[in-house]
């Protein structure tokens, strides 16, 4: 019991964690999830427009592929060129990364 105590004073006294970039993006990619898991269109049509097409691009950039597709497809046409457009721009930025390619030759 004293320890459980003293573990709840050691919590208290410690500075709390900063919101990086990092935990604001898998923040919002949970939020994301969480809105085409229930369907709410209404709450990613928000968090575009709250947010930008930068950072909403680079949340959606942790998603699967299918689930990329079904977010951008509940958006408006102008929401989703945005965030296209920034995808597009941001694995460009990448380096090593070929876009519309594999990577695999055909012989």
């Amino acid at each position: 019991m004293q320890r459980l105590s003293w573990l709840r004073v050691l919590q208290r006294s410690r500075p709390a964690p900063r919101l990086n970039d990092t935990t604001r993006h898998h923040g919002l990619t949970h939020a994301v999830i969480s809105a085409l898991t229930e369907r709410r269109t209404d709450v990613l049509r928000h968090l575009v427009d709250r947010h930008g097409a930068p950072l909403m691009a680079s949340a959606m950039a942790n998603l699967s592929i299918r689930q990329r597709a079904d977010a951008l497809s509940l958006l408006t046409r102008d929401q989703r060129s945005r965030i296209d457009n920034q995808l597009r721009v941001s694995q460009a930025q990448q380096p090593g990364r070929r876009s519309g390619t594999s990577g695999k030759t055909l012989h």
